[in-house]
């Protein structure tokens, strides 16, 4: 006699949704070495950390038997993850921020990017129009050569007789290098972010203000062959060079004046595209 878990067919249960998104993310721990019983230790300071949060959003106290009773874990794990709770929230947030910002390599190669007259070679020095100039524009506090070996290094750029030479079909990170891994995750996280927020925000009927709502937006096309993925492709590619040279160049002002702002904030503006052979039901895995 098959068993069923009663919390997962509650009409609220937002499990089905929340497995579809994390099979990649399972996927992507397997795959790196991280199994199950690492994985869900290294959970439970996460939700009771964010049980506390929610609590206090809730002006209610955090006894052990409340953040047990909301986060699912057992008091004694409660009791136990007090303290590793504060210091797992407080390293998950820094490395959000952290990884949310792209290196100085990154900046300039964007910069450059977004230039209206850009061209895929620099003279690496002069007074204007040279890589020396652009990494200066972004930064005087890091010197351009070092700049300069950041992007060789990370196979964005080749020096070549005095020129510097971007590679823009490099801009998929090297899943090899570390630093592909963590803009990875902030960007993903953000994505997240921004649809619990849109999903979670109170309602106009609460008596408070409407919500601010961020863009969460996808474009999704069934039934095609690989050639026409291949063409969407390319045009998503196309398109989001120009969504890059506008938000750059936007960017890049507000930036300078809000330097000294007390109280700063981080935008992130991400577009990706995706393609996988379609599922297609069965009357083994057909739904009753």
């Amino acid at each position: 006699m098959e068993q069923t878990n009663p919390s997962n067919n509650t009409p609220d249960s937002l499990l089905p949704e929340a497995l579809a998104i994390v099979e990649p993310l399972i996927a992507w721990l397997i795959r790196s070495g991280v199994g199950y019983n690492e994985f869900a230790t290294a959970l439970k300071p996460v939700f009771l950390a964010q049980a506390q949060q929610e609590l206090l959003k809730r002006n209610q106290k955090p006894t052990d038997s409340a953040l047990s009773l909301l986060s699912g874990l057992h008091r004694k794990d409660v009791r136990a993850s007090r303290e590793a709770a504060s210091r797992t929230m407080a390293q998950v947030q820094a490395n959000g921020s952290a990884w949310g910002k792209p290196s100085m390599a990154n900046q300039v190669a964007t910069r450059w990017l977004s230039l209206e007259s850009a061209t895929d070679a620099l003279p690496i020095s002069g007074d204007s129009n040279s890589f020396e100039a652009l990494a200066r524009s972004v930064s005087k506090d890091v010197h351009p050569r070092t700049v300069l070996q950041e992007l060789v290094r990370l196979g964005l750029a080749q020096e070549d007789n005095g020129y510097v030479h971007l590679l823009r079909d490099a801009f998929v990170p090297d899943a090899s290098h570390k630093e592909a891994k963590e803009l990875f995750a902030g960007s993903a996280a953000d994505h997240l972010q921004a649809g619990v927020h849109n999903l979670c925000a109170p309602s106009a009927d609460d008596n408070t203000p409407t919500p601010r709502k961020f863009l969460e937006q996808s474009v999704f096309a069934a039934g095609l062959s690989p050639e026409s993925v291949q063409q969407l492709n390319l045009l998503a590619n196309t398109l989001w060079a120009h969504v890059l040279e506008q938000v750059v160049q936007a960017a890049t002002p507000l930036c300078e004046k809000d330097a000294n702002y007390p109280e700063p904030q981080r935008f992130r503006l991400g577009v990706f595209s995706f393609a996988a052979p379609e599922f297609k039901k069965t009357s083994d895995n057909a739904q009753p």
